[in-house]
């Protein structure tokens, strides 16, 4: 599976210039912010856990948006950064943009940590979306025009959490960016499944979605964001949140899920987007009046779906723009393994002790992620080539 390019003569994302010759942190724009994803995840929720027991002066509404908006958000700035180029065929940012964006998302965290600072915050998303919207807009890439709607509209949600309505804001902000792993894992998934499938020795192997599935998945995310807008935690949203997630699973039916258990770099992409419709679904019973609570949908599609496609994403595409080999390394797996671990027992068990517990192995898989990465992301790439 390949994405389409338009035919249309595409923008570069900046005026072009020399080739880059500045620092190799800022060569593209992955590098610093699957650093600072990786990094941040491995502070944000420790110190949370620490609040959580009282000792620091933070909040659940603090906590949520340090994970949506500036964990989850670093890494999508991260990805796009790396896929956007691709998909138009124009150079990729570099030097004093990615020095910008960089710059903002750590202002926005310091005002999220100082009294009196937050709205520093609004600043990066706007400036990320047009960045990257611009070269799709230029080249006719519709096909494309979904990644900067969406950060557009986590912006306005931003907005809405410092204006007053966290719960609420957070809660959408977490559909929406499902929506957007939903849109890119449609694509990426079956595709890199296929191409190692094959590399294994099966020339003829396939996986594919039907059209359909494709065409539903976006859709019924977003339905499941409208119906919690009007009439949050219901029947109307739970049956939302049911056809999501029949929708979402299906589409891997044919997606060799079982056939990559040897494949650690492929296996987690299954195992982060096997979260999202395991996540809607507990939301369907939670809404019903099932004996599930709340706060485990909310948890598979946070610390599993997004958490875990994260790392899936981040260690894959951080290999391939450095020139290495797509494999990955016996401690990575190790990261894979204890996030998914600690997802798992955030959404099983409530109990607190089960939580301290789910948060230390959840932030240790991305600090052991943070060292192995760190030497890649901060190295030229092997074979010479620039970002």
């Amino acid at each position: 599976m390949r994405l389409a390019r338009s035919p249309r003569l595409a923008v570069p994302l900046w005026p072009a210039g020399p080739a880059y010759r500045g620092p190799i942190l800022l060569a593209s724009g992955h590098r610093p912010f699957f650093l600072l994803c990786g990094l941040y995840a491995t502070l944000a929720l420790p110190m949370w856990l620490l609040a959580w027991r009282g000792l620091l002066p933070l909040t659940s509404a603090w906590h949520g948006h340090e994970m949506i908006f500036g964990v989850a958000v670093a890494a999508i700035a991260g990805f796009l950064q790396a896929a956007v180029p691709k998909w138009t065929s124009t150079a990729p940012l570099a030097g004093a943009p990615v020095a910008l964006l960089s710059g903002l998302w750590v202002l926005g965290r310091v005002g999220m940590w100082v009294p009196g600072f937050a709205l520093l915050d609004l600043a990066f998303l706007p400036v990320l979306a047009v960045l990257i919207g611009r070269p799709i807009v230029h080249a006719g890439n519709r096909r494309n025009y979904g990644p900067p709607l969406m950060l557009l509209g986590l912006a306005a949600l931003n907005l809405a959490f410092h204006l007053g309505h966290a719960a609420e804001a957070l809660r959408l902000a977490t559909y929406l960016v499902t929506a957007l792993i939903a849109l890119i894992a449609g694509r990426i998934v079956p595709a890199f499944t296929q191409n190692h499938l094959r590399m294994a020795g099966d020339p003829s192997s396939r996986c594919e979605t039907p059209p359909w599935l494709d065409r539903l998945a976006v859709p019924v995310v977003l339905a499941v964001l409208a119906s919690e807008f009007a009439a949050p935690a219901s029947p109307t949203s739970g049956v939302a949140a049911l056809l999501a997630s029949l929708v979402l699973g299906a589409r891997m039916f044919k997606w060799r899920t079982f056939e990559t258990l040897g494949m650690p770099i492929v296996w987690i992409l299954h195992a982060g987007y096997a979260f999202i419709p395991l996540g809607y679904f507990l939301k369907f019973v939670s809404d019903l009046g099932g004996p599930i609570g709340s706060f485990a949908a909310l948890h598979a599609l946070t610390a599993g779906a997004i958490g875990v496609m994260i790392l899936a994403v981040a260690s894959r595409a951080a290999l391939g723009h450095s020139g290495r080999a797509l494999v990955v390394s016996p401690l990575t797996i190790v990261s894979y393994v204890l996030v998914i671990a600690g997802a798992l027992l955030r959404v099983a068990a409530p109990h607190p002790l089960a939580i301290v517990a789910a948060g230390i192995l959840w932030s240790l898989g991305y600090g052991i992620f943070s060292i192995v990465y760190w030497p890649i992301l901060m190295r030229p790439r092997t074979d010479g080539q620039p970002g």
